[in-house]
């Protein structure tokens, strides 16, 4: 009889990973949050409570409890761990310290540094995703970042139809982060279809007062927007992140960091269709036959 044996694979690159740990094809513990970025912190022995809430209805679905050290995430090889992430966590370390102590300068990032804090914000968005229930593939209650966008941070790019955005705000709190996809629209726009916010995501990152977000929408139908002055585009992709003047959402919410929750949530969607009569509404006729 042969057993049923659990073929597992790198969560970033697929490639097929081996019973034994070695530094290429072997699983190893790459940490979700960056071991230099626990100790500029301070903060490596922090007790966390991962909670997931359920979107619609608010209810908790599950509390976790880690030790900040020990939160890694699942399976990753060790050709990842120490090659392209390790590069990646060289490149991103002196851009977000600076940004870390003052976010406002944010504004004055390179577009090449806007890239690398993007890839890094998605870097880890992703982890915690995976690591996390919210991101489990399988589970009809998740929303787990596609693995097609996983390949695409391991080959050193960023999604064109993912945007990311970073901002800063009054935080209580040396780190935190907020996985959810409530998506506000205008008030006479299109509908979203269900199907299609199943299979989004936003994940926010706050770092002291640094606030990182990430987030996708499958229909390319939908523009992304957000706030001017709140929110500092660092990766646009092909649909582009449109500013406004005030945020379009402000309802109350549930989370225990409000801030964050509302940097989120203040990005939002923008049918193209809509856009297009809304913009030519001076121009346009109806047309009645006779």
């Amino acid at each position: 009889m042969t057993a049923n044996i659990q073929v597992k694979s790198c969560l970033f690159c697929g490639r097929v990973l081996h019973p034994t740990r070695d530094t290429r094809s072997g699983k190893t513990d790459e940490h979700i949050i960056a071991r230099w970025l626990m100790t500029h912190l301070g903060i490596p022995r922090l007790e966390i409570r991962p909670i997931r809430v359920h979107t619609l209805s608010r209810h908790i679905i599950d509390v976790r409890q880690h030790r900040l050290e020990s939160l890694v995430a699942g399976p990753v090889c060790g050709k990842c761990n120490n090659g392209w992430m390790s590069q990646l966590e060289h490149l991103a370390k002196p851009i977000l310290i600076r940004l870390i102590a003052d976010p406002h300068r944010l504004t004055e990032l390179a577009p090449e540094e806007r890239t690398i804090v993007a890839r890094w914000t998605l870097k880890t968005a992703a982890a915690l995703n995976r690591a996390s229930t919210h991101g489990r593939p399988g589970d009809n209650a998740a929303q787990p970042i596609p693995d097609e966008h996983l390949r695409q941070v391991a080959r050193g790019s960023v999604p064109e139809d993912v945007i990311v955005a970073g901002g800063g705000y009054a935080f209580q709190k040396q780190l935190d982060w907020l996985q959810f996809a409530t998506w506000a629209i205008p008030a006479n726009s299109i509908p979203l279809s269900t199907t299609d916010r199943e299979r989004s995501y936003k994940i926010a990152l706050g770092i002291r007062e640094l606030m990182l977000a990430v987030a996708f929408y499958p229909s390319p139908e939908y523009l992304y927007g957000a706030v001017e002055g709140c929110h500092v585009p660092l990766w646009e992709g092909r649909r582009g992140l449109n500013l406004i003047d005030d945020p379009i959402d402000m309802s109350l919410t549930g989370a225990i960091s409000p801030s964050m929750e509302h940097f989120v949530r203040n990005i939002f969607l923008v049918s193209k269709t809509w856009l297009a009569l809304a913009s030519n509404v001076s121009t346009t006729r109806l047309i009645s036959a006779p």
